[in-house]
């Protein structure tokens, strides 16, 4: 069971683990892993990014563009918190222009770098790739995304306390910031015109009292590999529950290999999955 008690100092204390894999479709075409995978961690807050590069013929380079789009959204975000003035208040007044603007610029000029003195003729296409990134901070949560992809809430319904089986605790899961209707494989890019006006961003702030919920970031290659979206957010349950019963490290020790079985079995795709949730310390 996690522990549980009261947060030290009023400070929150965050968890995150991930893992990604290699779709079991490019194993057997011998396809390199498109998808990218950060995790940063500071005392204060976490950085969590997944990106999945489109891996089409006209996006070569694209698990390259996948790297650098979550390495650029660790750039920025760190550089808000050790920038001037409050980082709450920075999110709330730059979430919809600044950052996305800034994420795209150091993205484009990552890849130009990235790419030198390559044979091909440079275009951004060529590194191709959506962003999906949670910020967790001691009294606010941001979420900002460019194209497919998932970022899930997770959280424990109360219940009248007469319920005996503790793994069958009911949770309640939605998105953070709802998905597109999409036909086909279409998504936006940071490889487009203008692609921070497509990047959508929500902020939650979270007073002392409040509990935060355990979140699930995950390229489209693992929702991809359920029949519904009902069996996906079972999924998140699924985790919240395990992470609670079982703790961190059977969440770290078997995480891989549950991806590469949902791959293997579902979308073929690769995927890349990340979860963090608050920690309490005891009394």
């Amino acid at each position: 069971m996690m522990e549980s008690g009261k947060r030290k100092n009023g400070k929150r204390r965050w968890i995150s683990t991930g893992s990604r894999v290699q779709g079991a479709s490019h194993i057997r075409n011998g396809q390199p892993c498109q998808d990218a995978l950060s995790i940063k961690r500071d005392k204060d807050y976490h950085v969590i990014s997944v990106s999945d590069g489109h891996g089409s013929s006209q996006c070569p380079y694209s698990d390259e563009g996948a790297k650098a789009a979550v390495e650029v959204a660790y750039f920025v975000f760190d550089s808000i918190f050790k920038g001037r003035g409050d980082p709450f208040q920075n999110f709330v007044a730059n979430k919809d222009i600044w950052i996305p603007k800034q994420i795209e610029q150091n993205w484009k000029s990552m890849v130009t770098l990235i790419h030198g003195t390559r044979p091909v003729p440079f275009s951004y296409e060529l590194y191709g790739a959506t962003l999906l990134t949670l910020v967790v901070a001691n009294d606010f949560i941001f979420a900002l995304q460019l194209g497919d992809g998932d970022i899930l809430s997770i959280e424990p319904i109360s219940t009248d306390g007469n319920q005996e089986d503790e793994s069958q605790k009911k949770t309640q899961v939605d998105w953070v910031i709802p998905p597109d209707i999409r036909i086909g494989s279409e998504t936006e890019s940071l490889c487009q015109t203008d692609a921070w006006q497509y990047m959508k961003a929500r902020i939650i702030p979270l007073g002392p009292e409040d509990t935060a919920p355990m979140f699930l970031l995950s390229t489209d290659g693992y929702a991809n590999s359920f029949n519904s979206n009902e069996g996906f957010k079972q999924a998140g349950a699924d985790f919240y529950n395990l992470w609670e019963e079982e703790g961190l490290s059977f969440i770290d020790d078997n995480l891989e290999g549950w991806l590469m079985e949902s791959s293997a079995q579902g979308s073929g795709d690769d995927i890349a999955v990340a979860l963090v949730k608050e920690a309490v310390v005891g009394n």
